[in-house]
């Protein structure tokens, strides 16, 4: 089976669920028997340099059966002998931007991706339910493959420099929008836990303006902190925190719900998209727009040990369900089936 893969998505984000899936994805199709592998130089659409036409030329030169393109450009297309498989990851743009001008263009491509690619993997139910009511696809054209969590070690170890040396709730990722970052931050303040803990945000970014007035404003300057790290920092994050909130409205999947659980730490997750569906009943849930039932979950959380214990246990027994191996696996199955072996 000799299949292609491009570099789009790590010219694209140095770290994100993306890349990581595709990494982790090539490396073990690379290590697969019966199956070969080539990887083109593409940037945006274009094979460094050389013109969409070449792209065929390559492909038809080297037998490439199957193309699965790491994102969404005019890369994707039908080709003769060639067939295409994307991976639709969520439908944020969709969904949540698109009135914005500046993400026309993005829907557009994606909209082209999904009508000529013989075969669409989705991350989640959730996402292939939202992706079967806004495009015109066949759910025959589907089909839904997990991500893996990657075996990250860490260690556990008292907090020094930009955190704390006390409990803290951990918060993961960018902090814009859907992300819904707001909510948590009334919730902490509401919630009373904040005397005795800290807010930990990894990633994302500084600051922005308005959230170091909307920290200082419910006096929480010293309790709410930024940082930013490795995927080892990550790791150790997630061993030593209390527990992780995830406040986001939509997820095509919640990634770092899972990574969280994998390395013991409890969850409390939004009860909305896709989360319900990943966390699999081993994590406290909320609705995103009611700050209120978030801080009581949050003080509930950090004042029960048992409480944590159990979403604790639980949670590890949910993580070992997914695993890039499995991921790889049933992608490579999808791969044989589409090609009629």
């Amino acid at each position: 089976m000799r299949i292609a893969y491009d570099n789009l998505i790590f010219k694209l984000q140095q770290y994100g669920g993306v890349s990581r899936y595709f990494s982790e994805l090539i490396q073990r199709t690379k290590n697969h028997e019966g199956v070969a592998v080539r990887t083109v130089d593409v940037a945006k659409g274009r094979l460094a340099g050389l013109s969409s036409s070449m792209l065929d030329i390559i492909f038809s030169f080297g037998k490439t059966q199957l193309y699965h393109p790491t994102y969404y450009s005019d890369a994707v297309k039908k080709r003769q002998g060639v067939k295409t498989v994307i991976t639709v990851f969520d439908m944020i743009h969709e969904l949540f931007l698109s009135k914005n001008k500046n993400f026309q263009n993005d829907i557009a491509v994606k909209k082209k991706c999904i009508q000529d690619a013989d075969h669409i993997i989705c991350i989640s139910e959730n996402t292939r339910k939202d992706l079967l009511k806004i495009y015109p696809v066949s759910k025959e054209k589907t089909s839904v493959i997990y991500l893996g969590v990657s075996k990250v070690g860490g260690k556990i170890m008292p907090q020094t420099g930009a955190t704390v040396q006390r409990s803290f709730v951990l918060f993961v990722g960018a902090r814009g929008g859907y992300k819904n970052f707001p909510t948590l931050l009334e919730a902490f303040y509401r919630s009373g836990i904040a005397s005795d803990s800290a807010l930990v945000c990894f990633g994302g970014g500084a600051f922005s303006k308005e959230e170091k007035l909307a920290i200082e404003q419910k006096g929480l300057g010293a309790n709410v902190l930024q940082i930013d790290g490795d995927d080892q920092a990550l790791a150790e994050q997630y061993m030593n925190a209390g527990f992780l909130v995830y406040p986001s409205a939509y997820e095509g999947f919640g990634l770092p719900v899972v990574e969280a659980m994998s390395l013991g730490c409890p969850v409390i997750a939004s009860n909305t998209s896709s989360l319900p569906e990943v966390a699999g009943g081993a994590a406290a849930m909320f609705f995103p727009d009611d700050p209120d039932e978030l801080a009581s979950a949050m003080r509930k959380l950090m004042n029960d040990p048992e409480e944590r214990s159990r979403l604790r246990e639980l949670g590890l027994a949910r993580a070992r369900e997914f695993t890039w191996e499995k991921t790889a696996h049933q992608t490579f199955e999808l791969y044989y089936s589409i090609l009629g072996g």
